[in-house]
């Protein structure tokens, strides 16, 4: 009784902070999406997202452990390398940027 009672209550909190973790990127979103941004802000925007995105992945992913909680590390292992790609772009986008200054 006491297991399927801490089971329900670990389901719960796992769904809670889904949850949290769908408010914080729809938050995010919003600060990507508002006001006056140039490109080169936006991208940046874009990146301060994905890192969100990946930490908060990463936080729910290696906090519950077992079978059911297998696809969150597969979602925060895709949001890693899709982070390190944006990063990766930016820094080169960058790096084009100053090769060009005259």
């Amino acid at each position: 009784m006491e297991n399927k009672e801490l089971q329900l209550n670990k389901q719960k909190n796992s769904n809670l902070s889904i949850l949290l973790i769908v408010v914080n990127l729809i938050l995010l979103l919003i600060f990507a999406n508002i006001g006056d941004s140039l490109d080169d802000e936006l991208s940046v925007n874009y990146c301060y997202l994905s890192f969100g995105t990946t930490v908060l992945l990463g936080f729910y992913a290696f906090s519950y452990h077992g079978k059911g909680y297998r696809i969150a590390k597969w979602l925060f292992a895709a949001s890693l390398i899709i982070s390190a790609l944006l990063i990766g772009l930016l820094l080169y986008s960058a790096g084009l940027a100053k090769a060009f200054q005259h």
